[in-house]
C-alpha cells in the first residue's frame, strides 16, 4: 500500500498536468479565435474596397451617360446650365451612400500646357507667370515647371532647373522631361511646397498635353484678371456674372464684352490661343461613406466624340478637394511629410 504522502503527490502532479493543459488550450482556441478574428477583418476590408471600386465605377458610368446624353442633343457649347453641370443627387447604397459630383476640367489653367510637341507655348507661359506674381508666388517657377516638362537637358533660365540640379539634393533624383503625372508631382519641381501647392490647386489642373484651352463659361474670376493685364477684380467678377443663361456661344462673342476694348492685339491673340467655349476632358469626384468612413477618388473623363468617351486617368483620395460641400476633417489636406526640393 503506498504512503498517503505519495498518491497526494501524484494528485498534484495530476492536477498541475490538467490545469498546465487546460492553460495551453485556452490559449490554442484564444489563439485561433483571433486570427480567425483578423481574417474575417482582411476580409471585410477587401470586400469594402470591392464595393468602393464598383461604386466608382458605376459613378463614372453614369457620369459619362450624363455627357452623352448632352452629346445626343448636339450642343456645341458647354456651360453652368447644362444638365450634366448640375449637382448630382447622393446614391443610397446597402451601408452608405455615394456622392458623385461632375466638373469641367478646363475650368482651370492645364499646367502640362505649357510644353506642347517639345516647344514652350509662349501664351501659356506669359499667362501662367501672371498668376503665380497674382497669387503672390515667384514667377520663376514657371521656368523651373518648364524645365520638368521639356525633354532637354538644359536650364529654361536661371531659375530653371535639370538634372545638374536634382541629382544634387540629398536625396537626388532626375528631372522628368516629360508632362506631369499628377497634381502632387509639383511637389518634385524645384521651388514648389506644400504651401504653393495648396496656393495653387484652385487654379491649375494637371491634364493631357493636347488641352491648352480654358473654358470661358467656366473658369474663375481669378483665372480672369490674370489672362487681362489690368483688369481688376470687380470687373472681372462683375463680367463673369453678366455670363449668359446659356453661355457665351463662341469666343468672338466672350471678347466683345466691353473690358476687351482696350487690350493690345497680343494680349487678344494670347486670349485666342488659351481660351474656348468648348471643353473635352471633365473631372468626376466620387465619395463613398460607410458608416463614419469616408473614401475619396478623383476620375479624369475625356470627350472623344459627341458619343465616345473614355476614363483616362484615375486617383484615389486626391490632395485638392472642390468645393462640394464641406469636406470632413483632414480630407483632402496635403500630407505632413516633409516638403521636396
Amino acid at each position: 500500500m503506498r504512503p498517503a504522502k505519495s498518491v497526494l503527490k501524484q494528485r498534484g502532479v495530476a492536477l498541475l498536468t490538467m490545469l498546465l493543459i487546460a492553460a495551453l488550450a485556452t490559449v490554442l482556441v484564444t489563439t485561433i479565435i483571433e486570427r480567425q478574428a483578423r481574417v474575417q477583418r482582411e476580409l471585410a476590408g477587401e470586400l469594402q474596397l470591392d464595393q468602393v471600386a464598383q461604386y466608382n465605377h458605376g459613378a463614372a458610368l453614369f457620369a459619362m451617360a450624363a455627357l452623352r446624353e448632352d452629346g445626343r442633343k448636339g450642343m456645341l457649347v458647354d456651360h453652368p446650365g447644362e444638365d450634366w453641370a448640375q449637382p448630382f443627387p447622393p446614391f443610397p447604397v446597402p451601408g452608405g451612400v455615394i456622392l458623385p459630383a461632375l466638373s469641367d476640367a478646363q475650368a482651370r489653367f492645364n499646367l502640362n500646357s505649357l510644353v506642347t510637341a517639345g516647344s514652350v507655348n509662349q501664351s501659356a507661359l506669359f499667362f501662367f507667370r501672371r498668376l503665380l506674381s497674382q497669387l503672390l508666388l515667384p514667377p520663376e517657377l514657371a521656368d523651373s515647371l518648364v524645365d520638368w516638362l521639356d525633354t532637354d537637358s538644359q536650364p529654361f533660365s536661371a531659375a530653371g532647373a535639370e538634372d545638374d540640379y536634382y541629382l544634387r539634393l540629398d536625396v537626388p533624383y532626375r528631372s522628368a522631361n516629360r508632362a506631369l503625372s499628377t497634381f502632387d508631382e509639383l511637389r518634385l519641381v524645384r521651388g514648389y511646397n506644400r504651401e504653393s501647392l495648396r496656393t495653387l490647386s484652385s487654379y491649375v489642373t494637371v491634364l493631357p498635353t493636347a488641352a491648352t484651352k480654358m473654358n470661358v463659361n467656366f473658369i474663375s474670376p481669378g483665372i480672369l484678371e490674370a489672362l487681362v493685364p489690368g483688369l481688376a477684380p470687380a470687373s472681372a467678377v462683375e463680367l463673369l456674372q453678366q455670363r449668359p443663361t446659356e453661355g457665351w456661344k463662341s469666343l468672338a462673342e466672350f471678347l466683345d464684352n466691353p473690358v476687351f476694348n482696350g487690350v493690345s492685339n497680343d494680349v487678344r491673340a494670347a486670349l485666342t490661343a488659351l481660351l474656348d467655349v468648348r471643353s473635352r476632358y471633365f473631372e468626376l469626384y466620387t465619395r463613398v461613406r460607410f458608416g463614419d468612413r469616408e473614401r475619396l477618388q478623383w476620375t479624369l473623363i475625356a470627350r472623344r466624340t459627341s458619343r465616345l468617351l473614355d476614363v483616362i486617368a484615375v486617383e484615389r483620395n486626391p490632395s485638392w478637394i472642390p468645393d462640394i460641400e464641406p469636406p470632413p476633417e483632414n480630407s483632402g489636406e496635403l500630407t505632413e511629410e516633409e516638403d521636396a526640393p
